[in-house]
C-alpha cells in the first residue's frame, strides 16, 4: 500500500504546486514506501503534458507527510484507509483504472501501477530514465536482500 499511498501524496503535492484538480496529474510512485520510493517524474504529465518535475523538493515534501498526516491533515485523501478502500474497488472490479499495489517482480515484491480491468490486474510500468532505473534497482536489491536474510533466519529457527 506504500506506493499508492506515496503516489496519491505525489499526484496531490503536483497539482497543489501547479494549481490544477488531482485528477489532472499522471504520474507513479514504485519500488517501496518512504525512502525507497522511485519518483517517475521522467513520466509524469499534468493534463497530458510533460512537466518540469522538482524532484527534491517533491521529495521533502513527501517526507513531511507523514508527520502532518499523523497531526490529522489530509488523513482521508490520501492515507492508508483510502488506499485500503480505493484497492479493494479494483480489486473487487468495482473500479477499473491504475492503482499501485504490490506486485511480484524478479522474485521482489514492489510497488507497481497495475492496470485493472474487471478486477483483473497487469503491471503497467511506466517509463523510466536512466536515474529512476538505477532507483529502482537498488530497491529490488536491498529487498532481495532482505528477504533473502529473512528466509535464512527462518530456516534456522526451524532447524533448531
Amino acid at each position: 500500500m506504500g506506493s499508492s499511498t506515496d503516489t496519491a501524496r505525489y499526484r496531490l503535492i503536483l497539482a497543489r504546486r501547479t494549481g490544477v484538480p488531482t485528477q489532472a496529474v499522471r504520474g507513479h510512485v514504485i519500488g517501496e514506501h518512504g525512502d525507497l520510493a522511485v519518483n517517475c517524474a521522467s513520466s509524469t504529465t499534468v493534463n497530458g503534458r510533460a512537466v518540469r518535475i522538482p524532484v527534491q523538493a517533491i521529495r521533502a515534501e513527501m517526507a513531511a507527510r507523514p508527520g502532518r498526516i499523523a497531526a490529522g491533515i489530509g488523513r482521508v485523501r490520501s492515507g492508508p484507509a483510502a488506499a485500503v478502500v480505493a484497492a479493494l474497488a479494483f480489486v473487487l472490479g468495482v473500479t477499473d483504472g491504475v492503482i499501485e499495489l504490490s506486485a511480484p517482480r524478479d522474485g521482489t515484491y514492489l510497488g507497481m501501477p497495475l492496470h485493472f480491468s474487471s478486477g483483473r490486474p497487469t503491471v503497467c510500468l511506466p517509463r523510466l530514465d536512466a536515474g529512476e532505473k538505477r532507483d529502482l534497482a537498488a530497491v529490488e536489491a536491498k529487498l532481495q536482500a532482505a528477504y533473502h536474510h529473512l528466509c535464512s533466519t527462518l530456516k534456522e529457527m526451524s532447524a533448531s
